[in-house]
């Protein structure tokens, strides 16, 4: 595997699929009406930004696909799983009907997300693109 495929399959994932995600998710919630995000009612509370969260879940993915780990589309899986089970079983989403719809939502942009993370540990083995990318 040449180094060129790994940078632009990591490039590719981490940052046009963060984009991509996040076009995604405000089209989405736009297109459903949801309008604001409902905010959390515990002051102080520090959360890890979901635009982060995406770039490591999306690095961390790609590279286990890249290196060929048997298993990693059902880990991903698992992966959502867990965000989603988070989420909606947290006081905030539990007694706020009207956060549900934004936790599915988020569930959908995950998908996504682990979509281009896919495609990038394609392009990174060279499987996916490769005349078009060595051309660059």
């Amino acid at each position: 595997m040449e180094m060129k495929y790994w940078l632009y399959g990591l490039i590719f994932s981490v940052v046009v699929g963060g984009v991509v995600t996040a076009l995604f998710l405000y089209a989405l919630r736009g297109v459903l009406g949801l309008g604001d995000k409902p905010k959390l009612k515990e002051k102080g509370i520090k959360r890890v930004p979901p635009w982060f969260t995406g770039a490591v879940e999306r690095f961390v993915f790609t590279v286990l696909i890249a290196a060929g780990v048997a298993g990693v589309t059902t880990a991903m899986m698992g992966w959502l799983a867990l965000k989603l089970a988070t989420n909606w079983n947290s006081n905030h989403w539990k007694n706020n009907p009207k956060a549900h719809p934004f936790a599915f939502t988020a569930l959908l942009a995950g998908l996504v997300s682990m979509f281009f993370a896919a495609l990038g540990g394609l392009v990174c083995t060279g499987n996916l693109w490769a005349s078009y990318i060595a051309s660059i």
